[in-house]
This record gives C-alpha cells, structure tokens and sequence, in this order.
C-alpha cells in the first residue's frame, strides 16, 4: 500500500506532535511496559489531542470535526484486518519436507522440497494452531506440525550418488564378426 505526499504528511505531523507533547511527559512508571505506555498513550489521545484545535482543520478539534461529518465510518469490504497483522518468516522447505520456526518442526506439501516459502503466523497464538505457508505470493495450505514417527516412513527422492554423462555414449562400431555365423563348436565335440 503506497501512501500519497499527503497522507505521509499527516503521518510525520502525528509522529512530531507526539514526541513533542507526550514524549516529554512520560514517567519511569509509564514506560515500565507495553502496557503501560499503551495506557498513557491512549488517555494523552482522548484528553488532549482530541480536545485541542488544529491548524490542518483550520482551528477545528479532531472530536468536533469528527462529530460534523455526514460520512458514517466504514470498515473496507473484504479486508480480513487479522491476516494484515501476520508476522512473516521466510524459510527454505528440507528434504524432509519440514521448516522450523521457533525451535519448532512443522511438515509442508513436498512439492515445496528445496523452495523458499513464507510462514505468516500470529505470535500470540499457539504455532500448532495454525501457520499459513505462501509459495510465490499464493497461499498454499496450512503447515502441520512434525510428527517425527510418521516423518520417517515417508519415501524420498534420492539422487543418484554416481556421475551422469552430459552426453550419450557412442554407437559402438562393428567387430567384423558375425555371432549368428558361428557354430556352437563346443556341442557338436563332445
């Protein structure tokens, strides 16, 4: 998604309001954890950047230009807003068919062998519970975890431990002797 000169615009201006007004403003107790910055963060939003005038809105607040809109908000159509916050990891598929993520073996379709795929997961939820493996920007299937026992009976393609000739070998040439012309000499002695 590409954000137009304006829209990176308003971003920066958001960012510098923020270090400027709330940055400065933080405890040691605020920035304790996530959480606690998350908390400050939204009380400072809702009490003081909603509630003050801004000279993008010609003076207007943020809540007060919110509340004339005639436009009702609505979410986009089709966008599944959990899949945009995947994490992502790209892994290359062993011969085994498995890639790991997080000191975990997970098994993927062995057409995949020897290919880089992505791994799109949520963090927050456990792996065995679901791993989307994509392959060339498509998703695939969804990535199993590793049953070691069955993982072992599976049948592989090996390659050959010999040399392969690039070319084919030569048509042999003719000896001169015909086999079919010989007698069997060793039958008719005895």
């Amino acid at each position: 998604m590409q954000l137009t000169a304006v829209a990176k615009g308003k971003q920066e201006r958001w960012f510098r309001t923020v270090r400027a007004q709330l940055l400065a403003t933080l405890s040691e107790a605020d920035t304790a954890s996530l959480e606690a910055l998350n908390r400050r963060l939204w009380a400072w939003v809702e009490a003081e950047y909603h509630h003050s005038p801004h000279r993008g809105l010609e003076g207007v607040t943020p809540l007060d230009r919110w509340a004339m809109s005639e436009a009702v908000p609505k979410l986009p159509v089709g966008l599944d807003l959990d899949a945009l916050f995947l994490f992502e990891a790209k892994r290359r598929v062993q011969r085994d068919r498995t890639v790991s993520l997080s000191g975990a073996l997970f098994e993927v379709d062995a057409a995949l062998v020897g290919e880089s795929v992505t791994l799109r997961y949520d963090p927050s939820v456990p792996a065995a519970r679901g791993i989307e493996v994509w392959h060339e920007g498509r998703f695939v299937e969804r990535a199993r975890p590793l049953d070691a026992y069955a993982n072992c009976f599976v049948r592989r393609n090996r390659p050959t431990q010999g040399l392969e000739v690039d070319t084919p070998a030569a048509t042999p040439r003719a000896s001169g002797i015909a086999l079919r012309k010989l007698s069997p000499q060793g039958k008719e002695s005895r």
